[in-house]
């Protein structure tokens, strides 16, 4: 009897662990052809060198005496020999071990005549918001070969406040003085807190030109006589430029002395500029053509525009590099160098003085690059930030001139045995998720494929009490992950099927557009498209895939542990299951806590770039992994607008009504969230944190009485709080509606246009516009000049501009604007109107003594002196004597945005008046 037990229970364990092996058994993926890119291949790809050399968060390096001189954040300086065979590294320095309060090193420069004086030059700094925490040094070399820095020798010349934004980085000019960068000294948001960036008094935001060789006024340096600003009250005189955010990287060309900068942006631009003596760089009253401060302008200086402004659609946290002139590279002799942190791209510039003769992409590469270095034959090489970290060089790419065969249709992937009924191949599995995003309530289907029997795998790395500090998560080469999009309801029409590819280096983003007859979809070009069935849809183009899927959210956004609703799959080891600190729930689900409820319905939608390091503008951080004190969330000032909220909150606990978050969830159009993704408010998810927010503790004027209506935009708020919970009647509902419809406040008037029906909602322009496609309209004259009257969409043109007698002189008359511009520059100056701004029209701030301040166009009086035209029409005559202060902005007064409210066929209307005007 007991062995009949013991052998029927011992099959029962072999059924359960063959149960257990067939459920995991992996189904090999064989028919993908997802491999390379539909792009053409960039003509140089990252070769990697010294990968001997163990290299972990490098942030230097730098040839000196045959060798490499790498500095890594953690304050300790290596080198290496310059061959490749080089053996294992020596240090040369331990700044942490000197100075316990070290918290980053960053550069390390050696004096022209090092082997002379034995001279060598480091930055660092301590901690963030240390008044002196950031430090210049001067240390002496020892005459061992090869030779160390002796920590004794140290001799500090020169401190500034320590923070979020150091710049630091050290360059000896071509006139044998050191050149030195500093970063605002602060957190990216709220923009230049301390308003540094324009004030020449203090040392930040600049970089600076000192004098090694000499002392001079107490000081252990000397301040050469020639700094364009030595003398003037209340100025720095080490200033050599100013206007810097985060100076990332200087370099000289040793050609003709040019001084390059890579500028690190904030919310839209990253820059590079070619800096001058006593140039001002813009940062903060200007990030490139976007004003931020315009008021704080120094008036040392005016802007000088950077050469190369690059969206955050391409770009995220600019390295600045170094004039190339190896010989290993010949065609990239005489180019500026320079790449992206966060993209990994590298370009090529070439610049003649006074223009770019050419400007190109050269390389697309998967690492986080942290530092350009020069060997001494002027070979260039890179610093791969991490640990591990790498240095690479670049090679030429062996794919150039070769076609491609990427798919350039969804039925040529091998993703799918039949591609119309979304069944997919074998090894190709369907996955569902906790909480997907909302895309406009399109429903989605989601499938991974992993080439042949590959695995996702997983290395935890565990602290010691055994609980995990991070893990590092490999995927295999062209692993594929879709997701294809339809409309919900009996006909499901699909609209487009989304796909990520990693080719080994990166993750690429890519979109299919399905055809009418639903039969197939088609590769949607690099820059996306617009379309769709049934209501507008936006095709996202490649550059905005990787806004989301970045190496801060894990990229691949939906199958991650906290996500999948199974514990295990077969895809992935069960490490990677392991690592998941934050089980998502469903935000429908009515049985889980509603707290959990929000956050998952926040990391779905906003943390893949509100996080950090995300790329979202604000510091607020919505993973769900985060306890909720350290999301920046709760009773945080907006750093972005307030929308017409008096005391606005991001949250607001207990006041929904008085928070900018929820606001952004209602509203269509300019300012709402998520940005990418979705047009259509999600109604669901907008009452979801209406009721957390409503139920979390806050104080009793929190909790006071805001009317339902439409007079201010908190109780508009409640107002739309209640029609979408069904408490109000349909005529009162009406009513309502059209009321807060016909608001004077477009703030007001935003939270209503989503309960016009889609059908009725006219099509506008919106933000993105396509001046190709406009252009390439016809418009009629006759229906722009109406747009343009007193009656018409378009009036408030003439609250500053004539045209053919109408109007007020302020601006240019625009009676023969079709004589001085063509039509594609009248466009331009339309989408951009601070980007060509007539001298005559650059706008003044004038400060008089009395307390005074007025803005308005400089001009000359009949009888001398000069006066301030007003946007009245009218002209203030000016005292010279009465004058504090009278700075240029560097921008138009013209708005941006005047065509977002038009359909396309209103503006090519407009352009075809505007053109007829001569």
């Amino acid at each position: 009897m007991i062995a009949d037990l013991m052998t029927l229970r011992l099959t029962l364990l072999l059924l359960m662990g063959a149960a257990f092996l067939q459920a995991e058994a992996r189904t090999p993926w064989t028919t993908s052809r997802v491999q390379g890119s539909p792009e053409p291949p960039k003509p140089f790809v990252a070769e990697p060198v010294y990968s001997q050399i163990k290299v972990e968060n490098g942030l230097e390096l730098v040839a000196a005496g045959g060798r490499f001189y790498m500095v890594t954040r953690e304050g300790k300086v290596w080198s290496f020999p310059i061959q490749e065979d080089a053996g294992p590294p020596e240090l040369v320095l331990d700044l942490k071990a000197l100075h316990p309060e070290h918290d980053s090193a960053y550069s390390i420069a050696f004096h022209p005549r090092w082997r002379e004086n034995r001279q060598v030059f480091v930055c660092y700094t301590y901690a963030q918001g240390v008044a002196d925490g950031s430090k210049l040094s001067r240390f002496r070399l020892t005459d061992t070969e090869p030779p160390k820095i002796d920590p004794q020798s140290e001799e500090v010349l020169l401190t500034w406040l320590a923070g979020g934004h150091n710049g630091s980085q050290l360059q000896f000019g071509p006139d044998g003085f050191l050149y030195f960068s500093t970063g605002d000294a602060k957190a990216p948001s709220p923009p230049d807190e301390l308003n540094t960036g324009q004030d020449n008094s203090d040392l930040l935001s600049c970089i600076l030109r000192i004098d090694v060789d000499r002392q001079e006024a107490g000081r252990a340096y000397a301040v050469p006589p020639d700094n364009p600003f030595v003398g003037k009250p209340h100025v720095r005189p080490e200033i050599w430029a100013f206007g810097f955010r985060n100076p990332w990287r200087i370099s000289f060309d040793p050609a003709n002395g040019r001084l390059w900068c890579g500028d690190v942006g904030w919310e839209l631009w990253e820059m590079i500029h070619l800096v001058k003596r006593g140039g001002n760089s813009g940062w903060s009253a200007m990030e490139s053509v976007q004003p931020i401060k315009p008021e704080t302008l120094s008036p040392l200086a005016p802007i000088t525009p950077p050469v190369v402004a690059h969206p955050h659609t391409e770009a995220a946290s600019i390295t600045g590099g170094y004039v190339y002139h190896g010989k290993r590279l010949p065609e990239l002799r005489g180019a500026y160098i320079y790449g992206d942190y966060e993209t990994g791209k590298i370009w090529a510039l070439w610049h003649d003085g006074s223009k770019i003769t050419r400007h190109e992409e050269i390389a697309d590469t998967p690492h986080r690059i942290a530092t350009f270095g020069l060997d001494e034959a002027g070979e260039i090489y890179y610093l791969h930030w991490g640990v591990p970290g790498g240095i690479y060089r670049l090679s030429r790419n062996p794919s150039v001139g070769k076609p491609s065969a990427f798919p350039r249709k969804l039925s040529e992937t091998g993703l799918f045995a039949d591609v119309a009924a979304q069944s997919p191949a074998p090894g190709v599995e369907e996955f569902q998720i906790a909480e997907p995003m909302w895309q406009d309530s399109a429903e989605s289907r989601r499938f991974i494929g992993l080439p042949g029997e590959t695995t996702i795998t997983t290395k935890i790395n565990r602290r010691k009490d055994g609980s995990i500090a991070n893990s590092v998560v490999t995927w295999p080469t062209d692993a594929v992950m879709a997701k294809t999009l339809s409309w919900p309801g009996k006909t499901g029409r699909k609209i487009e099927t989304q796909m990520l590819h990693f080719d080994g280096e990166t993750w690429n983003g890519y979109s299919y557009r399905w055809n009418e007859k639903g039969t197939d979809a088609d590769l949607v070009g690099a820059n996306g498209e617009e379309g769709g069935p049934a209501q507008p849809w936006r095709f996202h183009g490649r550059a905005e895939c990787v806004r989301c899927h970045n190496a801060w959210s894990g990229f691949a956004l939906s199958f991650q542990p906290q996500q999948l609703k199974q514990q295990e799959s077969p895809m992935a080891d069960k490490d990677f299951f392991a690592t998941s600190q934050a089980r998502l729930v469903s935000s429908h689900d009515a049985h889980a806590p509603l707290e959990d409820r929000a956050r998952s319905w926040l990391h779905a939608n906003c943390a893949h770039c509100h996080r950090r390091h995300g790329g979202g503008s604000v510091p607020l951080m919505v993973n769900a992994e985060l306890a909720l004190a350290e999301t920046a969330l709760m009773n945080e000032k907006p750093t972005r607008g307030d929308f017409g909220i008096a005391d606005a909150k991001v949250i607001a606990p207990g006041a929904p009504w008085q928070s900018v978050l929820p606001y952004r969830l209602a509203i269509q159009g300019s300012g709402h969230m998520p940005m990418i993704g979705a047009r259509e408010v999600d109604v669901e998810g907008w009452r979801l944190l209406w009721q957390w927010i409503a139920g979390l503790p806050g104080s009793p004027e929190a909790a006071g009485a805001t009317k339902a209506d439409a007079a201010d935009v908190p109780s508009a708020m409640r107002l739309v709080h209640a029609l979408d919970a069904g408490q109000v009647a349909k005529p009162e509902r009406d009513a309502a509606v059209q009321t807060a419809l016909a608001s004077p406040h477009a703030n007001i008037r935003a939270l209503f246009e989503r309960f016009v029906p889609p059908e009725k909602r006219t099509v506008t322009l919106g933000p993105t516009i396509d001046a190709t496609k406009l252009l390439a309209l016809s418009g009629d004259a006759a229906r722009g000049a109406a747009l343009v009257s007193i009656s018409g969409k378009c009036a408030t043109c003439l609250a500053c501009h004539f045209v053919n007698g109408t109007g007020r002189d302020f601006g240019p008359d625009l009676s023969k604007a079709g004589t001085r511009l063509t039509r594609e520059q009248l466009l331009e100056s339309l989408l951009l109107p601070s980007k060509v701004i007539v001298p005559e029209y650059l706008p003044y701030v004038v400060e008089t003594k009395d307390g005074q301040t007025q803005m308005g166009f400089m001009v000359n009086q009949a009888g001398g002196g000069q006066a301030l035209k007003l946007a009245t029409g009218q002209t203030q005559p000016l005292v010279k004597s009465n004058i504090k202060s009278q700075k240029p902005l560097p921008m138009s007064l013209m708005p941006e945005g005047l065509l977002q409210s038009l359909t396309a066929q209103e503006a090519a209307d407009l352009l075809a008046y505007l053109s007829s005007l001569k």
